[in-house]
């Protein structure tokens, strides 16, 4: 599946350089081995410390090695379609900072084949999310905790402490959604239709959805001792 994605994935977008940077912790699946073939492709291997773990690393590459403008985050399992990229591409380009792919606006979905309780932890961990970031003064999004973003590098993503924000689960989208926020970032979201995974298994479970209490309740302790 990586295979497909890596030759597949780019639209071509006129005045835009595009990269692809694979971030591969010990994948069983021989991920790693199969980016490797591709040598325009950049390859971030480590250990295995949790999802916001490999994100931080991503990011930090992509601002220092590859001096990335912009950073994109999407599945590499077509859940997220890449034939999307090119949307994203054009609100950044108008002017807007943080552009989420959202499953939660009109003309956005969730498979319908998921199960209710993998139902139950997107839907409900994304209201629970949005109610406690509401009262923090995020008002304007409506997905909390999709993978499909992109954001602005200058004046924002090179501000953020990522050691500080990243935690081991998928709730470090949560805390970066907050501080792109107070950082004063342009966000946008954009319909996406997330599509049910072929192969693989979820990143998402109970303990996921715990950690991700955990960070809403520190981005809620700062903000009362700030």
């Amino acid at each position: 599946m990586i295979d497909t994605l890596v030759k597949d994935i780019f639209p071509k977008i006129k005045d835009h350089e595009m990269v692809l940077l694979v971030i591969d912790d010990k994948s069983p699946d021989g991920t790693g081995d199969i980016v490797k073939r591709h040598k325009s492709v950049f390859l971030l291997e480590g250990n295995k410390e949790g999802l916001g773990v490999a994100y931080a690393r991503g990011f930090r590459f992509a601002i220092d090695k590859l001096n990335a403008d912009a950073v994109m985050e999407m599945d590499a399992d077509f859940q997220h379609d890449p034939k999307d990229i090119k949307r994203f591409i054009e609100e950044f380009d108008k002017g807007y900072d943080y552009i989420i792919g959202s499953r939660y606006i009109s003309g956005g979905s969730i498979p319908d084949e998921w199960s209710f309780k993998r139902k139950f932890l997107s839907i409900g961990g994304n209201l629970f999310t949005r109610a406690a970031l509401w009262l923090l003064g995020v008002r304007d999004t409506r997905d909390f905790t999709t993978g499909f973003r992109l954001a602005r590098v200058k004046g924002f993503l090179d501000k953020i402490d990522f050691d500080k924000i990243f935690c081991k689960s998928y709730a470090y989208k949560m805390s970066l959604l907050y501080e792109m926020g107070r950082k004063g970032a342009k966000i946008k979201e954009i319909p996406i239709k997330f599509a049910a995974r072929e192969k693989g298994w979820s990143k998402m479970d109970s303990e996921d959805f715990l950690e991700s209490l955990k960070v809403i309740g520190q981005i809620w302790q700062e903000k009362l001792s700030s």
